[in-house]
């Protein structure tokens, strides 16, 4: 959603689940719930990363990829379309991590202690689920000299930062479907 200059994800932001098409965040994020519930057994990994195109608008592709390590995936992702480019680097690196941001916060943690609960025995503890904060940023090219600047603010607001190669739901899933939309 689109308010005046600024973006807001909130509750009744529609995502595209690959499998079952257009639902709210609550049906995303039931969804996920029924992924770890039918595999208590396995780990998990959740991943939020956002890439963006930029030609006369930007569009902006935020991606949550739930992985269930070594036995498949789960994926949703949400559009906006801006309409004026972002030329310059840092505005629109900036602009992909604020928007993954706000789809990480909606993870609350009453959201994130009933994802534990889905794994029964094995969410005791927190163990069983990793979550990764994804960023479009790595040690080559031009984004290089935003990394101490991103994953700093990454950090400062408690999220564990993964940039190029290993930021995989930004730089790849993302990045996919800012050509597929």
């Amino acid at each position: 959603m689109l308010l005046g200059n600024t973006i807001a994800i909130d509750e009744n932001t529609i995502f595209r689940s690959l499998g079952k098409g257009d639902v709210a965040f609550n049906g995303v994020f039931e969804e996920i719930v029924r992924f770890i519930k039918a595999d208590t057994n396995s780990s998990y990994r959740i991943s939020i990363g956002s890439d963006s195109q930029v030609g006369k608008t930007t569009l902006i592709v935020t991606c949550i990829h739930v992985h269930r390590i070594g036995k498949g995936a789960i994926g949703f992702l949400h559009k906006i379309q801006l309409d004026r480019p972002i030329k310059n680097l840092r505005g629109k690196i900036y602009m992909e991590t604020c928007v993954s941001l706000q789809v990480a916060y909606m993870f609350d943690p009453r959201k994130i202690d009933f994802i534990h609960e889905a794994l029964g025995k094995n969410g005791k503890n927190g163990k069983g689920v990793a979550f990764e904060f994804h960023i479009d940023i790595g040690t080559k090219g031009e984004t290089k000299t935003l990394i101490n600047e991103m994953v700093g603010m990454v950090k400062g607001l408690n999220f564990t930062p993964k940039i190029k190669p290993d930021s995989y739901c930004a730089s790849c899933f993302a990045d996919r479907y800012t050509k597929a939309i």
